[in-house]
């Protein structure tokens, strides 16, 4: 017999936010979030070296995630609300031949 092979271990669910930049009542920049969809991701640990590449970027990065490949995700249009917590996309290493991608979250401000 066979044993059986996991293909899919992104369990948890997440949800892709749109970043929109809107005006205040006091007329100063906000940034809005809206949400766009649901992703699925896998959780990963964050590296050593990838803390400390973040301190000089002055972002630190408290999550590292795992999801399926999507072109249209980027660092300044996007935001990642995993619960009731958001974060920012700080970096995206994407991985052709798995058709995945990693991103690099830190706390929205």
């Amino acid at each position: 017999m066979m044993p059986k092979i996991t293909t899919n271990r992104r369990k948890w669910k997440a949800d892709l936010m749109n970043r929109v930049q809107t005006v205040d009542d006091n007329d100063r920049p906000a940034t809005d979030y809206t949400f766009k969809r649901v992703t699925y991701f896998k959780p990963l640990g964050v590296t050593a070296q990838e803390k400390a590449l973040s301190v000089q970027e002055k972002a630190e990065v408290v999550k590292r995630i795992n999801i399926v490949m999507d072109h249209t995700i980027n660092t300044k249009d996007f935001g990642i609300r995993i619960g009731e917590q958001l974060y920012n996309i700080e970096r995206i290493w994407t991985d052709d031949e798995k058709r995945e991608m990693e991103l690099s979250l830190s706390y929205v401000d």
